[in-house]
């Protein structure tokens, strides 16, 4: 009897490997991705531009980088990045803006990435602005064509001056907003 007990405490004594346990390893795309947030973020317009594939992403990024920079782009909450259903990696970052403090609000950026082999291949952004940020856009593009037509011209879809295009657009937040009073 006691043989069979020795046996049976050996048997267990020895480490089993881990089956199902609650520590799964982080996806190797999710820092990637936080990179390219940080380079985003950091106005690191060289860093942004090696981490994203060549391509109208990338040329929308740089440019939306140089529109968010302009606008002074201040982080309020950013959270980790994560993946969803589809398999992309997802950013979240919620911020405040020019535009913001004068029409009062924030609003969160989404960012999504699709990586491959540690490259990003396609990057997206959309914004959660309010309907009077859209009411803005609408009212410039009506009273002031001079801003869309100069340098507005193509904004995020090939234009050549973020900055300058967010600051006339800031310009044009003051106006919009003293009118609306």
């Amino acid at each position: 009897m006691k043989i069979g007990i020795i046996i049976f405490a050996l048997a267990f004594s020895f480490e089993l490997p881990a089956a199902n346990t609650n520590e799964e390893r982080q996806d190797p795309r999710l820092p990637i991705a936080e990179d390219v947030i940080s380079a985003f973020y950091t106005w690191d317009s060289k860093v942004l531009a090696q981490a994203i594939v060549a391509g109208p992403d990338r040329d929308r990024m740089l440019y939306y980088q140089g529109w968010a920079q302009a606008a002074n782009y201040a982080i309020q909450t950013r959270t980790p990045c994560f993946t969803d259903s589809t398999d992309a990696v997802i950013c979240r970052v919620t911020v405040t803006d020019d535009f913001g403090r004068i029409l009062g609000y924030t609003a969160t950026d989404t960012f999504t990435f699709s990586i491959i082999d540690e490259a990003v291949v396609a990057l997206s952004s959309e914004g959660d602005d309010p309907p009077i940020f859209w009411d803005l856009i609408a009212w410039i593009t009506e009273t002031r064509p001079e801003v869309m037509d100069g340098p507005c011209q193509k904004y995020f879809s090939g234009g050549t001056t973020p900055g300058a295009c967010a600051k006339a657009v800031v310009e044009s937040a003051r106006i919009f907003r003293d009118l609306s009073r």
